[in-house]
C-alpha cells in the first residue's frame, strides 16, 4: 500500500512540474509577435498618386518565403504589376565567433535585418521574389541595435516612368560611447540599387558643433540627378540621431 501510495505521489509531482513547464511555454509563445507596426513609411515623401496599402500579418500570402519579424508590410501596383514590401528584424541572438583553424569561440551579440521586393507581373499569377536586402551586426560587449528609421520608407516615381522607387533607410549600432553609427540610404528601381552610405550625427540641436553625419554615395548616382537629389535631401532629413 505504501509503495502504491509512493507512486502516486511521484506521479502527481512529476506531472505538476511538466505541466507547470507546458503552462510556462505557452506564456512565452502568447508573448511572441510576428508583426510589430512601427511606423516605417513616410508618407509626406511617398508619391501621392500611388495608393500605397498597409498589410496585416493574416494578409501577407503565405506563398512569400521571409525571415524576421514584420515590422512593416506595404503593397501598392506600378506599370511592373502588383508590389509587396516587406521589412524584418531578428532581434538580438548570440553567435559564436570562431577563432582561426579552432574550435574555440566568442560569444558575440548579432542583430540581422531584411527587406524584401515581391512582384506580380501582369502576365503571371504568383508573386515571386525580385531582390532581397540583407544586413547586420556584430558587437561584443557594447551597446548595439539594428533598425530602421521611423518614417523613412519611401515609394515614389521621380522620373516619371510608371516603375517605383523604394527607399529605405536603415541604422547599425554597436558602441561604447557617443561614436556615431551606421547609416544607410538604399534606392531601388526595378533591379537597379543606389546608396548613400555613412554615419548618423550626433548632437543635432543640441550641442554647438554636432558631429558624424558624412556619406559616400554609390558611382552610379552621379548620372541620376533626380535620384541623387532626392536621396541627398532624405539623407538630411533622416541623419540626426534623436
Amino acid at each position: 500500500m505504501k509503495k502504491h501510495t509512493l507512486i502516486i505521489l511521484l506521479f502527481f509531482i512529476i506531472s505538476n512540474s511538466v505541466f507547470g513547464q507546458t503552462e510556462i511555454n505557452k506564456e512565452k509563445v502568447k508573448t511572441l509577435e510576428p508583426y510589430i507596426g512601427l511606423g516605417i513609411l513616410d508618407k509626406q515623401n511617398s508619391d501621392k498618386s500611388i495608393k500605397i496599402d498597409h498589410l496585416d500579418y493574416d494578409e501577407i500570402p503565405k506563398s512569400l518565403d521571409f525571415r524576421g519579424t514584420v515590422v512593416e508590410a506595404l503593397k501598392w501596383t506600378d506599370s511592373n504589376g502588383e508590389n509587396i514590401l516587406i521589412q524584418t528584424v531578428s532581434g538580438s541572438f548570440k553567435w559564436k565567433d570562431y577563432n582561426k583553424n579552432s574550435t574555440e569561440f566568442k560569444l558575440h551579440d548579432k542583430s540581422e535585418l531584411y527587406v524584401y521586393l515581391f512582384e506580380k507581373s501582369n502576365s503571371k499569377k504568383v508573386f515571386k521574389k525580385k531582390w532581397r536586402v540583407y544586413d547586420y551586426i556584430e558587437c561584443f560587449g557594447e551597446d548595439f541595435s539594428v533598425g530602421f528609421t521611423p518614417k523613412a520608407t519611401t515609394i515614389t516615381d521621380l522620373d516619371n516612368d510608371g516603375i517605383t522607387e523604394i527607399t529605405m533607410t536603415y541604422a547599425l549600432m554597436c558602441r561604447g560611447g557617443m561614436d556615431p553609427g551606421i547609416l544607410k540610404i538604399i534606392m531601388f528601381e526595378g533591379q537597379t540599387e543606389y546608396e548613400l552610405s555613412g554615419e548618423t550625427m550626433i548632437g543635432c540641436g543640441h550641442i554647438e558643433n554636432p558631429y558624424g553625419g558624412e556619406f559616400i554615395a554609390s558611382d552610379n548616382l552621379q548620372k541620376e540627378q533626380v535620384f541623387n537629389k532626392f536621396l541627398k535631401e532624405h539623407w538630411d532629413r533622416n541623419k540626426c540621431e534623436e
